[in-house]
């Protein structure tokens, strides 16, 4: 709801409308036996008989909880409307005793077990809340359909049969069922029903958009139907027929909270900025003090650029909301993200001076001073991180920040300090180290790695960084001796295997071997494509470009990284693919203008191809 003086002006609050963005369960009570019962005295077998008596033979299909094991001695004795062998009983009595220790999963199986066997709706309804419940759709639907078999019209086996097709993809089935629950209550099915739905997922709840979708024409007057019908046809790109419908939800319910502010959300989407910014500001003076829309106009304010009017309507959201700072940050982020830097930048600041998540917001000003070039501002925030888990990360960001500009001394100086402090992340950090020193000073990143492996001579990290050193320096013999010493720590590793085999075809004639190695890693990773690259490259090296191709183009779809375009354009060229290679590095130089390996095949294959 966005508040109560967003129905009217006055006290009176909107009435409940669709609403699919929280998750809770798909049940919205545990009935007994299928959860446990507290009790301060463990229940005898009279206790426990009468209540197992109750469910059977009274049912559970309306919304108020069993009562506890204590009350039932005091009900009346019910009316038996079945008979059930000893054999029923006593699996009962195990579902009960299972649901009493909280092991519903085998409370539900002699549940399901016992209503395939019986015709009782009462034992077969269990079964199917207590599935649902456990969010097992397919068992669910079987129960749920079960029981309309014996009781056609309960409506909380149509909610679950429903709900059930909905989580199973099936969107038209369940649109059947949502049809005879609407049919059979039109003024609180639907209510029902989404409060039942919290739990979906994001696929969950498309699917039941989809068969809400379809009921519009059944039941035109239900403006929560049309709105179901315009988020569905926003999930699918058709976005003036998602106003269209949104206008008839409005129509039949003008006060409609979350159909005012789609409406806003469409207009902005479909490019008319200005109908959206007049749509919202008419609803912001009519409700002064409903947040969500007032929310929903900075961000569309942001959007367009207008920085003035955005934040002045932060800062009476600030008036209205003196105590929630979270707003604040989240609209403060955002301005940061469509180009508000300024403003944004002074929220987050005051935000800072008040005490709030102050290492998180640190973090936030770093980034954006390293991103506007600021490199000591951004310095001094990574180092002004206080928590545990954040300063390790940013102090090792500071240090690098400090080596990009040429302050070697204070790099090196913060990183010793970070393993004096975090001696069970020396691997990683002098890795990292190394890898900061590596574009200025390879050869100091490689005497700094031989260092770490004198102090920790088997890790696998440290081996693996030195000897991507060695091969920048073209020591291709201390790189191999490397991943050689990682196989024998790790005989299997795919990564040692892939980088070994890699550096082989790429950097020497042997080929074959490599092939050896990296049919080796692919075989544990089948789907990588980094190795589906060597592959393809060994492959190409081997004289086999037609079979090249297929990993080197599978490499490309899952990640298109300037290395991997390289390959593949040089394979498509010698295969007399010329035009096919070129539109390849053209996405990739798009992609990556300052990717290294696609320049240099260019040249190399065009000026011999002059």
């Amino acid at each position: 709801m966005i508040g109560p003086q967003f129905a009217s002006g006055h006290d009176t609050a909107m009435p409940k409308t669709l609403c699919m963005t929280h998750r809770t369960t798909l049940c919205t009570h545990r009935v007994s036996p299928a959860a446990p019962v507290p009790s301060r005295r463990r229940p005898g077998n009279a206790a426990l008989s009468g209540l197992l008596l109750a469910l059977l033979l009274s049912g559970c299909a309306s919304q108020t909880p069993a009562p506890s094991i204590e009350a039932v001695e005091t009900l009346p004795e019910p009316r038996a409307t079945a008979p059930y062998d000893t054999t029923v009983i006593a699996d009962l009595l195990l579902a009960e005793l299972a649901a009493q220790r909280n092991q519903l999963d085998v409370s539900l199986a002699y549940y399901t077990q016992t209503a395939r066997r019986t015709r009782s709706p009462e034992v077969t309804g269990q079964a199917a809340r207590l599935a649902a419940y456990m969010e097992d759709p397919a068992l669910a639907l079987e129960m749920s359909e079960r029981w309309l078999a014996m009781a056609p019209g309960d409506t909380t086996a149509m909610e679950i049969a429903a709900l059930s097709h909905v989580s199973l993809g099936n969107a038209d089935a369940a649109a059947g069922y949502i049809d005879r629950l609407l049919a059979a209550d039109p003024d609180t099915a639907l209510v029902r029903l989404v409060t039942q739905a919290r739990n979906l997922d994001q696929a969950g709840n498309t699917e039941l958009l989809a068969a809400l979708a379809q009921l519009t024409d059944r039941y035109p007057e239900q403006a929560a139907l049309w709105y179901a019908r315009a988020l569905h046809l926003k999930l699918e790109g058709q976005l003036e027929a998602a106003l269209d419908a949104n206008d008839q939800a409005l129509r039949r319910q003008p006060k409609h909270e979350d159909a005012l502010l789609l409406k806003g959300r469409l207009l902005s989407e479909l490019g008319r900025g200005n109908e959206a910014q007049r749509h919202m500001r008419r609803l912001v003076r009519q409700y002064p003090e409903a947040r969500r829309v007032r929310v929903l106009y900075v961000r569309l304010l942001l959007e367009s650029g207008d920085d003035e009017e955005a934040f002045r309507q932060l800062e009476t959201l600030a008036r209205q909301h003196p105590d929630d700072q979270d707003l604040r940050l989240s609209l403060a982020l955002y301005g940061l993200e469509h180009g508000a830097r300024e403003r944004s930048i002074a929220v987050l600041r005051q935000l800072v001076e008040e005490g709030y998540r102050e290492d998180e917001i640190h973090g936030y000003l770093a980034q954006a001073a390293e991103a506007d070039g600021e490199t000591q501002i951004a310095i001094g925030h990574y180092l002004a991180i206080r928590d545990p888990d954040m300063a390790l990360r940013a102090r090792v960001q500071a240090a690098r920040l400090y080596q990009d500009s040429g302050d070697t001394a204070n790099s090196h100086a913060l990183m010793a300090d970070l393993r004096d402090h975090y001696p069970a992340q020396l691997p990683l950090l002098y890795a990292a180290e190394a890898e900061m020193l590596s574009d200025q000073n390879p050869e100091a990143a490689l005497a700094l790695l031989d260092e770490a492996l004198g102090e920790l001579p088997d890790s696998v990290e440290l081996l693996y960084a030195r000897a991507l050193a060695s091969e920048r320096l073209d020591k291709l013999d201390r790189t191999e001796a490397d991943l050689r010493r990682i196989l024998v720590l790790r005989p299997d590793d795919p990564d040692a295997l892939n980088a070994l085999g890699y550096t082989l075809t790429d950097r020497t004639e042997r080929h074959e071997e490599a092939f050896g190695y990296i049919e080796r890693a692919l075989a544990q990773r089948p789907d990588n494509p980094a190795i589906m690259d060597s592959m393809g490259w060994v492959l190409f090296n081997l004289g086999r470009p037609e079979e090249a191709l297929i990993y080197l183009e599978q490499a490309y779809a899952l990640y298109p990284d300037d290395e991997i375009a390289a390959h593949l354009g040089e394979v498509l060229w010698s295969l007399g693919y010329e035009a096919e290679a070129r539109d390849i590095w053209a996405d990739s130089l798009q992609r990556e203008p300052d990717g290294r390996h696609v320049p240099r095949v260019m040249e190399r294959l065009l000026e011999d191809d002059a």
